[in-house]
């Protein structure tokens, strides 16, 4: 049986509804933290580094009534993978818990009847079959089983097949849509399948989608239409077609250009807008494209800098944590912080290639993270995300397609899968398989969201003095932080060391944000960087920052080196490459390096960009640490 009630208050969801009230309060950051680094020594979890609180945006909704579906107790799911309404029914694929066997995106066919007030599965023929996809028709669901396509009278529930002799040879397909009055389907090989009006049987077309990696098969993940065209993808290609052209078009790599992730976006979602041009939804933004005219419009989501500090686990009431895991958490900062000045190596040689600064934290859209799921409903689209980089909970915006404007959002306490709204609601269909208690399938009344007035809606684009002043009202830490990776380094040392000297209640971030600044990705002022690096280890000799500076740039030692390597006097780059570069590819690898330095040497100490090798610019960086 179906019940439903208010969950408004409930644990999976109160908590992030009672944070999201104050837009100013931050949901995914600790409160700053300006205590001095802890020792070695002492059993002290170490604070979070690099702390920078998110720009939050878009104003948030007035936290709605959350209506939950709950599934028979004897029956458990712990995801709801993909939904469609037909008929005044909400027809859903679910994971069952337990169910192993089921491939990656599928699930098994239940219905929801608000009506009747049930949730169930679909009995007979269709309960031992994997559902792939489905698609509302005329009193017909059309669903991507297993082994093959099947339609649905949502009536009788009746099935008809459709298979080899109906014209669908393959078993294996991404999804359905409606083009110029026909029902197409996608196989993930690329074939096309087209059940015109009146027909009987799919058709298959002559041209499928192109192979676009000779090397590797494409697998065709995302299948959607729009009017009169079509468009797949894979992870990170698309392809497109007119209903009357005979070829597949590839869209080219403009899609995802200027990422701060710096790879291409991996695509997970896409709707039509139902005007010819699609939205797409990927770990790194939202996406609209024009296949029509090849326009592209790409929304980013910054990246978060911050690496988290504590135990990293959680200790039961009346235990302690032992020695051991202050010792791993010291060691899982310390690898964050490592792994954030790689990054913004990179960032800094992306900005000289393009020309242009490629910053991880400077907005460039107000979407707050990754989309996991889209909505086109009228001239509104839902969109699912991440909350920032946790990706173990979700935000709901609203989005008015023509005027490029939101309306607001709406937290939720578990990763949304898929969407789906009638006249009254918002269904959202979450994977709660990291809180089993907590309830797959819920609903929101979507009249007080729509009903916020035009006025108070929030252009998407905006100006850098907006920018401005919300970096503003941040502390001198973490505006330095912010311009530390921006790649803005004079304004590091301005908020640091204004008069040249680094403050006297200075903690040991401060001097190790002030040393990098001076590198040669920043100011490249070698002095300098040695000045605040000394000071660092003069003032916190047990900070982890020092141990990682230690292990960059060693401290200079008191007396001369009792038996210094020939080679280490005049040394060059060009030296290093001419004896030691064995492949002759112009950089050092991990084996090149140790035949080099000795056993003991870390590749990752020097290898700032985090491609495995050493290049010219970082060999030259290691020589001057020696």
């Amino acid at each position: 049986m179906l019940r439903f009630f208010s969950i408004a208050l409930a644990p999976a969801v109160a908590f992030l509804v009672a944070r999201a009230a104050d837009p100013a309060v931050p949901t995914n950051l600790p409160p700053v933290k300006t205590t001095v680094a802890p020792q070695r020594s002492t059993n002290v979890a170490p604070a979070s580094a690099f702390v920078l609180r998110r720009m939050e945006m878009v104003p948030p909704f007035v936290p709605p009534r959350f209506l939950a579906a709950r599934f028979p107790r004897e029956l458990p799911v712990t995801a709801v993978d993909a939904m469609a309404l037909c008929d005044g029914k909400l027809w859903l694929t679910v994971r069952p818990q337990g169910a192993t066997n089921l491939p990656p995106g599928s699930g098994r066919i239940w219905v929801s009847d608000p009506v009747a007030n049930t949730l169930e599965p679909v009995r007979g023929p269709l309960q031992k079959h994997a559902v792939n996809a489905l698609h509302p028709g005329h009193r017909k669901l059309w669903l991507a089983l297993d082994g093959g396509i099947a339609s649905l009278d949502t009536q009788t529930l009746a099935v008809d097949a459709f298979g080899p002799a109906r014209g669908v040879t393959v078993t294996d397909l991404v999804g359905f849509a409606d083009v110029d009055t026909s029902v197409v389907a996608m196989a993930r090989s690329g074939g096309l399948f087209g059940l015109a009006p009146n027909a009987n049987d799919f058709t298959r077309a002559s041209v499928p989608a192109p192979n676009l990696d000779p090397r590797v098969p494409p697998a065709w993940r995302i299948f959607a239409g729009s009017r009169d065209w079509m468009l797949a993808a894979t992870g990170t290609r698309v392809v497109n077609r007119h209903v009357r052209a005979s070829q597949w078009v590839p869209f080219g790599d403009v899609l995802g250009r200027g990422s701060p992730r710096l790879e291409k976006p991996v695509l997970v979602c896409a709707a039509g807008d139902g005007g010819g041009g699609f939205w797409l939804g990927s770990d790194a933004g939202l996406h609209w494209i024009d296949p029509d005219t090849g326009a592209v419009e790409d929304r980013f989501a910054p990246l978060e800098v911050t690496v988290p500090g504590g135990l990293g686990i959680t200790i039961g009431p009346g235990y302690q944590a032992s020695p051991a895991a202050y010792v791993q958490a010291r060691a899982r900062v310390m690898a964050g912080v490592r792994d954030r000045m790689r990054q913004r190596a990179r960032f800094a040689r992306a900005s000289a290639d393009a020309r242009l600064t490629v910053s991880p934290v400077l907005p460039t859209s107000r979407i707050p993270g990754g989309v996991t799921a889209l909505l086109v409903d009228t001239s509104f689209l839902w969109i699912a995300t991440t909350d920032g980089a946790n990706k173990d909970r979700a935000r709901v915006l609203l989005f008015h397609m023509p005027s490029k404007k939101w309306i607001g959002w709406f937290p939720v306490g578990s990763p949304v899968r898929t969407l789906a709204a009638d006249a009254r609601h918002l269904w959202l269909g979450l994977d709660v398989s990291h809180a089993p208690t907590a309830i797959p399938l819920v609903a929101i009344d979507k009249a007080p969201l729509l009903a916020v007035p035009p006025a108070r809606w929030t252009p998407d684009a905006f100006r850098s003095a907006e920018i401005g002043s919300r970096l503003a009202a941040l502390p001198p830490k973490e505006r330095a932080v912010h311009a530390f990776f921006s790649g803005d380094p004079t304004k590091v040392a301005e908020m640091l060391a204004p008069d040249g000297q680094p403050r006297a209640d200075a903690d040991a971030e401060s001097l190790f944000l002030l040393a990098f600044a001076h590198d040669p990705v920043g100011l490249d002022k070698p002095e300098k960087l040695e000045a605040f690096a000394s000071e660092l280890r003069s003032r916190f000799p047990q900070s982890l920052f020092t141990e990682i500076i230690n292990s960059v740039r060693p401290a200079a030692k008191p007396g001369p080196d009792p038996d210094p390597p020939k080679e280490a006097a005049d040394e060059t780059v060009a030296d290093v490459l001419a004896r030691r570069d064995l492949d002759g590819n112009g950089k050092l690898n991990a084996v090149e390096l140790r035949l080099w330095r000795g056993p003991e040497v870390d590749l990752k100490t020097f290898d700032q960009d985090g491609d495995g090798q050493l290049d010219a610019v970082e060999i030259a960086k290691l020589l001057r640490a020696r």
